[in-house]
């Protein structure tokens, strides 16, 4: 049950759903994506208890991104999942040029999840639209 964070376990609890028992790598793979696609989708300072949560805003970097810029948005990616997300372990941001879209970035975001004592190595592709908006798909690779 600790794949899921505290506020899932209760929902879970009031459901009826067990309160024991492993949850599985699916499980705690859609619980870390759902958790991910609410921090990056929160920017700073807009949450009263904490003004560190979420990323900063991406859209004043608009239409004048350089190497500096988008390595600054690596590291804001990464120190966020650091910090609010300890289940993805030893987490990896690395931009992946899409010359079809040069409207947003796209960066994967490698790292392990331990399920029942193992790793598993995990990989998913996020999207920074030129709205600012993450997008972080359903699925993600394991390698």
């Amino acid at each position: 049950m600790s794949e899921f964070r505290l506020l899932e376990r209760v929902a879970r609890w009031e459901s009826g759903m067990e309160r024991h028992g492993a949850a599985g790598a699916s499980l705690l793979i859609d619980s870390v994506i759902a958790h991910l696609r609410c921090i990056l989708n929160t920017r700073q300072g807009s949450v009263p208890l904490d003004p560190q949560f979420g990323v900063p805003d991406f859209t004043n970097l608009a239409g004048g991104l350089s190497a500096g810029s988008v390595r600054d948005i690596e590291v804001a990616i990464r120190q966020v999942i650091l910090r609010y997300e300890p289940r993805l372990g030893a987490p990896q941001v690395t931009l992946r040029a899409d010359p079809g879209d040069p409207m947003s970035l796209r960066f994967d975001v490698d790292g392990r999840l331990e399920v029942d004592g193992q790793e598993i190595p995990l990989q998913l592709s996020t999207i920074v639209g030129s709205n600012g908006k993450v997008s972080v798909p359903d699925h993600a690779l394991r390698r």
